[in-house]
């Protein structure tokens, strides 16, 4: 019997997953864009890459706009699928790195967070409809969930959990853990406890350096015996790794998505590692299969210090602190810089300030861009 998968937002990274995910014969997909034309053309390329390798995948398409939350509940209702994934956001998070070189470095040291408003106004309006429509599948996020979700939470609407992130770099760990042993990848086992604010320090071009990571927890083990002092795991986990940066490691994100996609869909619990579980900021170890999502308890860790490391990690993207009512709070250097590069003032976004906040951001970085000669 085959599951059916919405995956709302046909880009870059929308339609590397649909890539991943058609070799999945236990998948049928609902594919949905606001850009018919665009979405359709992407569903054809991912189609007939299948057909190419021998698969003949159900996909079928819906025009959707996010912003029409009956809409969206309707097209919900109606379609009934188990698994909502969602990539869609107002615009792509590597628009930056477009920028001049010393522009986008004084953009981006702001902390990635600055850009909640853009990445989180559809998430937001995803769940209402998910709400309205009374779904009980799972919504699982790709744009910022480290963040969204714990704003979500706030909220009452948490998604079931997020994509990319904190699985993206247990892969790393696991392989050089491996190397250094001299055991097969198998063997080993991570528990690895946090927010995307760390990926820039794991999953670079070069070593941090002398920079300051943000915190984390990390356990290392091979064949059951704990490794992580022995092979230096710290270490191991901040060590130069430089990776394809863009929208090609859109990749690995859709390789990771694979895993949590099928361990939804299945009986058997899966240890996994995702963002924003329930709400929860930043990410951790879990458990998942088709009955849900399970966080795996660290005995070394209590959840609440788990918790509190990746409520410290907001600050290393440029977010003080997720307020009780959902609100998000910026560091005052991510404010100043903001200010000074886009005339954007932004000290704290609530949620129904998302919306306007959101289009003023669009607004001020294309002009901005304009100005330096960049056509977004």
């Amino acid at each position: 019997m085959q599951s059916t998968l919405m995956l709302i937002g046909m880009g870059d990274l929308g339609g590397i997953l649909l890539e991943y995910l058609v070799t999945n014969p236990k998948l049928r997909f609902v594919t949905a864009d606001i850009d018919k034309d665009r979405a359709l053309a992407r569903v054809n390329l991912a189609r007939l890459g299948a057909v190419a390798r021998g698969l003949d995948p159900q996909i079928d398409f819906v025009r959707l706009d996010l912003n029409n939350i009956d809409d969206t509940a309707q097209a919900i209702a109606g379609i009934k699928p188990d698994i909502i994934l969602t990539t869609a956001t107002l615009q792509t998070w590597w628009l930056p790195d477009r920028l001049p070189d010393a522009e986008s470095a004084k953009i981006k040291g702001a902390g990635f967070g600055v850009w909640f408003p853009v990445h989180f106004a559809l998430t937001l309006k995803l769940m209402r409809a998910a709400q309205q429509a009374d779904f009980r599948g799972f919504v699982v996020t790709a744009p910022y969930p480290d963040v969204a979700n714990a704003v979500l939470g706030k909220l009452s609407i948490p998604p079931a959990c997020g994509i990319g992130n904190v699985e993206e770099i247990v892969p790393k760990i696991r392989w050089l853990a491996a190397s250094r042993l001299s055991v097969p990848i198998h063997a080993i086992h991570v528990t690895l406890v946090a927010h995307h604010a760390l990926q820039r320090f794991t999953l670079n071009r070069t070593a941090a350096g002398n920079a300051t990571a943000a915190p984390f927890f990390l356990k290392i083990e091979a064949d059951g015996h704990n490794v992580t002092e022995e092979i230096d795991g710290a270490e191991l986990l901040l060590s130069a790794f430089p990776i394809t940066a863009g929208p090609a490691s859109h990749v690995l994100t859709a390789a990771t998505t694979y895993r949590l996609v099928n361990a939804l869909i299945g009986e058997e619990e899966q240890y996994i590692h995702v963002p924003g579980p329930g709400g929860l900021p930043g990410g951790y170890p879990v458990y998942a299969n088709s009955d849900g999502i399970r966080l795996a308890v660290i005995p070394e860790l209590p959840l609440e210090e788990a918790i509190r490391i990746n409520e410290n990690s907001h600050r290393f993207d440029g977010i003080e602190m997720v307020e009780e009512d959902g609100s998000v709070r910026f560091t005052q250097q991510a404010v100043e810089t903001m200010r000074e590069a886009l005339g954007y003032d932004c000290p704290i976004l609530r949620p129904d300030d998302v919306d306007d906040r959101a289009r003023e951001l669009l607004r001020r970085f294309s002009e901005y861009a304009s100005g330096l000669g960049v056509s977004l």
